[in-house]
């Protein structure tokens, strides 16, 4: 059977996620010989050695159809079993502490890959589910997300201590299927299920990544030639064959730059410039959060007094509420009335402007912008988001992918890079399920553009978090990165929600005067250009990506000025027609 490649949806959960939940590939009678062959073992391992009777079944899963499919997908062509499938039951069921994996510090051999368009997944996790888990069930646990992850995980949340809310446990029914990158941060809590737990367990890795050694017999030889006993110890180490025992995990040499030494323990030696530093005045696990998921929640920035001079501001200037458009964009789960706001916040009369203008380099707030993004942002006006129940939910929209610069996010030693972050002041309680903000976590990093279904949440994978939060907290997230939105209004009590947008130093998004040529360049300069060669004389504008206008296209050789627009936001400067008959006299020379 031909089914193609991986849909859309699956390749943009893998990736944004770190796993896939595909149901029902086994069926109830291959589930029930699978349970019937263990059940008779009486074993949790060694499948793939029982007599041929016995061991058939877990053989024929070790190369299912589909998941042959999917791995050459995820993993890439020439894909291998690392490790022997091991069964998990109540029994067996070992509670990991600490948690593993993460993608800092990188293990290359385990890491996920993408460029051009190409995957490669080095290491993948096959669970196959034998019986039904349900949520609150406990057993296997993982934090998406993490295979991308560049920050090294908190100590509480590998220990368990605290989770910050970040623990997912999959919910299967029996013959469903679940792929985990390796690399993402995994493990095993206690079994609180009713029923019995049944899992089977493979491992999978990319042809030529070394994880670890087969149980053969050559793996416990040692291959090294005689003369490898006439050099060093720390040279005998330059020159290990890997594939056995003695070489997994390879050896360890330290070095100063002057002498060298083997390092018994073999642990990881891979010197680096950099430190972290604890007097950044950056809390370790807000920064771990937010380069994970694109998004921080502040709790309990505004006091009880704060929050009621803004709400009495509001109530004072009700009349001031304009209904905008529906944004469901045609979603039927999102669906409902306009959305109303109040702009000019800041410029509201004394002293109902206050508990706003105060919102304006706040310490706390602007500290979290610096860290996020660097110093130099810039903030719009604070507008009012006051939805009402049957207040229309606003699809889901930007992404990572497809890369926009002038509001996208990007780490690199160990600094946050976010070019837009939008700050959001909770004056009301946002409660479960009533509507309000929403997102995909760790879609800022998304290699693939978000399927039609989670932008519309009519079928969101449960990829789309709506965040609970109280009056007082304060929302960060990564504005052009994060796929965000807001779901439906429910709550019979009206949102209240003060949204301020900051563009970093670095890229521009509102136009203004200073994009026209006359207005940037001195008169001599422009005098007798054409409309095309004013078209790169323009100063930084609002970025409409592949629609920007003017833009030149060269046509049999001969360049032209195109206006023709998409359906992108422009700035009011942005022109229609050609602009030199707008160039004001006194710079046309033109006496």
């Amino acid at each position: 059977m031909d089914w193609g490649t991986m849909s859309k949806e699956e390749n943009y959960c893998f990736d944004v996620a770190g796993y896939l939940h595909v149901p029902g590939v086994l069926t109830g009678e291959e589930v029930d010989v699978l349970c019937q062959r263990l059940d008779r073992s009486g074993q949790t391992q060694g499948m793939l050695s029982w007599p041929k009777v016995e061991r058939e079944p877990f053989r024929n899963l070790l190369i299912h159809p589909r998941l042959v499919w999917y791995l050459n997908q995820i993993i890439g062509y020439g894909f291998r079993l690392d490790q022997e499938p091991t069964w998990i039951s109540n029994a067996t069921n070992q509670v990991t502490t600490p948690l593993v994996g993460g993608d800092e510090p990188r293990d290359p051999a385990r890491t996920y890959y993408f460029q051009n368009g190409r995957r490669y997944c080095q290491s993948v996790r096959v669970i196959w589910a034998l019986a039904d888990i349900e949520k609150g069930d406990g057993g296997f646990v993982m934090v998406p997300c993490t295979h991308k992850s560049r920050v090294e995980t908190p100590v509480d949340i590998v220990t368990g201590e605290d989770d910050m809310g970040l623990i997912f446990q999959p919910s299967l029914k029996a013959g469903d299927l679940l792929l985990v990158a390796g690399n993402a941060l995994q493990g095993m809590r206690p079994w609180q299920g009713k029923e019995q737990q049944s899992l089977l367990n493979y491992s999978y890795a990319g042809r030529a990544a070394i994880q670890s050694t087969g149980n053969g017999d050559w793996t416990q030889d040692d291959p090294s030639p005689e003369w490898h006993q006439q050099i060093s110890a720390d040279q005998r180490a330059s020159l290990y064959q890997p594939g056995y025992s003695n070489s997994t995990p390879a050896p360890t040499i330290v070095t100063d730059g002057k002498t060298t030494k083997l390092d018994e323990s073999r642990g990881v030696f891979h010197p680096s410039i950099y430190k972290l530093d604890p007097d950044s005045g950056i809390d370790q696990k807000e920064f771990y959060f937010w380069e994970l998921n694109g998004y921080l929640v502040l709790r309990g920035v505004m006091d009880q007094e704060w929050l009621e001079e803004a709400n009495h501001a509001i109530d004072r200037f009700q009349d001031r509420v304009v209904v905008g458009e529906e944004l469901a964009r045609g979603s039927k789960s999102l669906a409902g009335t306009g959305r109303p706001t109040m702009g000019g916040l800041l410029k509201l009369p004394y002293p109902y402007c206050e508990p706003f203008r105060k919102m304006v380099a706040y310490p706390p707030t602007q500290h979290r912008l610096n860290w996020m993004g660097g110093s130099g942002a810039r903030m719009s006006d604070a507008t009012l988001f006051c939805a009402v129940q049957g207040t229309s939910g606003h699809s889901l929209h930007d992404a990572g992918e497809p890369m926009y610069p002038p509001m996208g996010y990007q780490y690199q030693n160990g600094r946050s890079y976010a070019q837009a972050v939008t700050t959001t002041w909770q004056l009301r309680d946002v409660p479960p399920d009533l509507g309000g903000f929403a997102c995909v976590p760790g879609s800022h990093k998304a290699k693939y553009p978000p399927p039609r279904g989670v932008t519309s949440c009519d079928d969101h994978m449960g990829l789309v978090k709506q965040l609970v939060m109280k009056a007082g907290d304060v929302l960060f997230f990564a504005d052009g990165a994060l796929t965000h939105g807001t779901t439906a209004w429910k709550n019979p009590v009206s949102r209240r929600a003060v949204l301020i947008k900051y563009s970093s130093r670095s890229f521009h998004r509102s136009g203004g005067e200073m994009v026209h040529p006359w207005n940037r360049w001195s008169a001599k300069l422009i005098e007798g250009m054409s409309d095309a060669q004013l078209a790169v004389m323009r100063g930084p504008d609002r970025d409409a990506r592949q629609h920007n206008v003017p833009r030149l296209e060269v046509t049999d050789g001969a360049v032209e000025v195109s206006y023709e627009r998409g359906s992108a936001l422009y700035s009011g400067e942005a022109p229609k027609e050609p602009v030199v008959d707008k160039v004001p006299r006194s710079d046309r020379g033109v006496s």
